[in-house]
């Protein structure tokens, strides 16, 4: 049995569906992430599952309890919220200690696991200091040590790294996981922040106006999307729309309006003249200055549009003879300076048959 399941729950505010009729299980030792953009319900369900909203309708089992009624302090759930919420005028060992202190834990027993939660954390010997006398990732992991020290059966994290730059957010990633397999509790994230969810999770669900549009590992929802909004919102993708013109073996050929047809592998249930979406991904796609018809069974030509340096790699927008706009990556990997492509050259692209994955309508 799952440790966490979401039975059929919905919210409502008014007329609006923050969540709708959503059912999903967790695993335990699970890290979870709830991703999806801004309004999507990923926050209010998290909220729900901390006991700080109550559902309209559906469960909320945790080991088989209905948490649906029982208040926020008396369940088996802690929550790290998006600013940490620490106290100021606490040192680091008082913030920590404060939930046990006020759940009446004698006070040798709070020292002995304040200490064991300081080291969880790696923050053994910041006891003694304040929260204003921290880094913005110490204050993170203090926050993560306070929800520790309860032994929750289950870590709710609020986007809890949103307000750190991009390289400390990194390192906190990676001590996130390390934290995770350590402690082997289970964690239920919220991130609008694509990259973040593939790094972090075990799965993901995506949400999108109240729904889970996909529940995947991060390389299958990355690679194979069952819908739309997921190829478009997981990382950058081509989608190309057309409808199949014919079918051969385990290959189709897709009329593309203002690119042409274009080979994809053969999707389930294929048939000649229906419509669907290919999505290609960027860096399926091969760039050159020329390339032989030899190499790719997919294969235009076009002039760079616009172009995007971002260091390790290059994003070029190729716009091909028909009219269509394609974005292509090229590494960066040469010795010294890349031979870059200007706006204005004339360049090919092209890509293999099954590079792409067909979405129906």
């Amino acid at each position: 049995m799952a440790l966490l399941e979401i039975r059929n729950v919905s919210r409502r505010f008014g007329d609006f569906a923050a969540v709708d009729n959503i059912s999903l299980s967790i695993e335990a030792g699970e890290f979870f992430t709830l991703l999806g953009p801004s309004g999507c319900g990923k926050t209010t369900l998290l909220r729900m599952i901390a006991g700080f909203d109550l559902p309209d309708s559906g469960q909320i089992l945790l080991d088989g309890v209905d948490l649906v009624g029982i208040p926020p302090e008396q369940r088996p759930v802690c929550t790290v919220f998006q600013n940490y919420a620490l106290f100021p005028h606490m040192t680091v060992s008082a913030n920590i200690a404060f939930p046990l202190k006020m759940a009446k834990v004698p006070a040798d027993q709070i020292r002995t696991r304040v200490e064991e939660a300081l080291e969880d954390v790696r923050l053994t010997g910041f006891a003694a200091r304040f929260p204003h006398e921290l880094s913005g990732g110490q204050r993170q992991r203090v926050a993560v040590a306070r929800a520790l020290v309860s032994r929750p059966k289950l870590l709710l994290l609020d986007e809890p790294l949103s307000a750190l730059d991009a390289k400390l957010r990194e390192q906190m990633q990676i001590e996130l996981i390390n934290l995770q397999k350590e402690v082997d509790i289970t964690f239920v994230y919220v991130t609008h922040d694509q990259g973040e969810a593939l790094a972090l999770s075990h799965r993901i669900a995506v949400m999108n106006r109240g729904n889970v549009e996909q529940l995947d590992e991060p390389s299958r929802i990355y690679s194979y999307p069952r819908t739309r909004f997921v190829a478009d919102f997981i990382g950058t993708c081509n989608l190309l729309d057309g409808a199949i013109a014919s079918v051969d073996g385990a290959s189709m050929k897709l009329d593309v309006p203002g690119l042409g047809l274009v080979k994809s592998a053969l999707p389930s249930e294929a048939a000649v003249g229906r419509k669907g979406t290919l999505a290609l991904r960027p860096e399926k796609i091969h760039i050159s200055a020329e390339i032989s018809t030899d190499t790719a069974e997919n294969h235009f030509k076009g002039f760079v549009k616009e172009l995007l340096y971002l260091g390790d790699v290059t994003v070029y927008i190729v716009q091909t003879e028909g009219g269509t706009t394609i974005e292509a990556l090229l590494a960066n990997s040469a010795a010294g300076r890349a031979k870059f492509f200007e706006v204005g050259d004339m360049v090919d692209i092209a890509w293999q048959f099954d590079a792409g994955h067909f979405l129906y309508e």
